[in-house]
């Protein structure tokens, strides 16, 4: 899936629905496995910056195995600051033995949306586009909930019953949504560390 992704974007989705279709059910016994991620090496890797954060963020969303296909002795600071980036590993950490699925119920506009469930009652929501120009895509919810860029950490605005965002050719949002009412237990997979403390 690794090569599919860098070298025909345009059958990615196809070969993500194809791999859950053969593992609908996760256990132990049966993961997800999408092969290697190779978003590292720059352009040696043949996608944009808005595809490897797509790739990056379907892997996460996913949660199978972790694997990089990049070359690590080529691995550019982008490439490594997307591999290492807390937003992306906390979604993946906290799928455990669940996977997202898309949920074409909810979707609206010219996309996809992945949607993966957490135990405290908050969603990670995948939103991408898959077209070859700018397009919005977004998703409604039954309640009220706080959602926050689990890339950028930033917060998406006041509470309300949906989100919706133009996303560049190829590129997606991950973010994380909070339910308003009974979503106390819930807390945020990612938030930035404050400047003064980055190294």
């Amino acid at each position: 899936m690794g090569r599919a992704v860098c070298g025909f974007w345009r059958d990615a989705a196809a070969a993500v629905s194809l791999t859950l279709g053969r593992v609908p059910d996760t256990s132990p016994l049966g993961r997800p496995d999408l092969d290697s991620l190779d978003v590292g090496n720059g352009a040696l890797d043949g996608v944009s910056d808005e595809e490897r954060k797509s790739a990056a963020s379907l892997w996460a969303l996913i949660g199978g195995p972790l694997v990089t296909g990049s070359d690590l002795t080529r691995l550019t600071p982008s490439g490594l600051a997307l591999l290492t980036h807390g937003g992306f590993l906390a979604v993946h950490r906290a799928a455990g033995d669940r996977t997202a699925v898309p949920d074409e119920q909810s979707c609206a506009g010219g996309g996809e949306c992945w949607r993966l469930r957490l135990p405290d009652g908050s969603d990670v929501w995948g939103l991408f586009n898959l077209r070859d120009e700018t397009a919005r895509v977004g998703f409604a919810a039954a309640a009220p909930f706080t959602a926050r860029d689990l890339w950028s950490g930033a917060g998406l605005g006041p509470p309300a019953a949906g989100f919706n965002a133009s996303l560049p050719a190829h590129g997606c949002i991950l973010l994380q949504a909070r339910p308003v009412a009974g979503g106390g237990a819930a807390s945020w997979l990612y938030t930035p560390a404050p400047e003064s403390t980055r190294q």
